[in-house]
Formats: C-alpha cells, sequence, structure tokens
C-alpha cells in the first residue's frame, strides 16, 4: 500500500486556524491572528487528509510545549531577579538587582535573558534550543 502524501502547505494552514472561533462570523474559518481564511484558502483547509491532520496536530502540540517551556523560563527569570529585589531597598530597578547577583545567578540571568525579552520566543528558542 502506498505511502500517503504530506502536502506541507496544507498542514501549515490547519496549524494557523484559530478553532476559538470569531464573533465576526462563526461559520467562517479565521487564521490566529484574525484575517479570515480567503476562498481559495478555505477550499484547500477542506481537502486535509487524516494524515496531514495529524501532523498539524503533532506541530500544535510541539508549540504548546514549546510555549509551557518559555513560560518556565520567564518565572525562572522573575525569581531570580525577585530574589535580589527582597536584598534592596523599594525603587530599586532591574541593573540594581544584577549588580549585586552572584557569578552563578549571573550566567543564568545572561542565558536566560535574551530567551524572555525576544520578540518571538518561540522563534529564538527553536534556533537556540540546547539538546
Amino acid at each position: 500500500m502506498p505511502q500517503p502524501s504530506i502536502r506541507p502547505d496544507v498542514v501549515v494552514l490547519f496549524t494557523d486556524v484559530d478553532w476559538h472561533g470569531h464573533l465576526d462570523d462563526p461559520t467562517r474559518p479565521y487564521h490566529r491572528d484574525g484575517r479570515p481564511f480567503t476562498l481559495a484558502e478555505h477550499r484547500l483547509l477542506i481537502t486535509v487528509t487524516p494524515e496531514e491532520e495529524a501532523a498539524g496536530l503533532a506541530q500544535l502540540r510541539r508549540e504548546a510545549d514549546w510555549l509551557r517551556e518559555i513560560d518556565a523560563k520567564r518565572q525562572v527569570f522573575a525569581d531570580l531577579l525577585l530574589k535580589y529585589f527582597a536584598m534592596l531597598p523599594e525603587g530599586s530597578v532591574a541593573p540594581d538587582a544584577v549588580a549585586i547577583m552572584t557569578d552563578e545567578d549571573y550566567a543564568e540571568y545572561e542565558r536566560l535573558l535574551p530567551i524572555v525579552t525576544a520578540e518571538d520566543t518561540l522563534e529564538y528558542l527553536a534556533e537556540h534550543a540546547q539538546d
């Protein structure tokens, strides 16, 4: 039995569906950024195969995992700063906390800073993930 081929463009389109609906027209599919699907996109979307849907769902699960990982890193980063803010007078700012960090904590701060401040943290994590 031949292996069904997966169309990457359909998988990408499937992963971009806003599954929570849209108030303007709940019967029409919308992209996650709020744009309605074009007629051509809608026609392509309804041709999704079970294999393409499975690939899209796997990608969405990976994205959710990455987001949870980023949220955890953000929490570690915040906890790290808060540990030092507790030692400083009220009104202190982040550079004050960084100035009194141990070398070990400063290294962790430097490692986390580009991740938690990246404009697109998923993209940063995908490009810089450590195995």
